[in-house]
């Protein structure tokens, strides 16, 4: 017999998202719970992406590399 399931809302997400954080912490696996906490912090304002979007570094390199590569063929 399956077990009836409570209807996703906000608070059972916030509260399965502190689980993955706490278990994952515990059994010292990192990555997700690094992803648990950046989804937290989104919930509550943080890192909203309101700020101006910046030049990455890959980005930059990529950049340098381009205008290197361009700077060797000219005569």
């Amino acid at each position: 017999m399956s077990r009836r399931r409570a209807p996703t809302d906000e608070a059972r997400v916030v509260s399965d998202l502190e689980a993955i954080r706490d278990g994952a912490m515990e059994d010292r696996t990192w990555a997700p719970a690094l992803r648990a906490v950046e989804l937290l912090g989104k919930n509550i304002g943080m890192w909203t992406g309101d700020t101006q979007p910046q030049t990455s570094l890959a980005d930059m390199i990529n950049e340098a590399a381009a205008k290197a590569g361009d700077a060797g063929r000219q005569p």
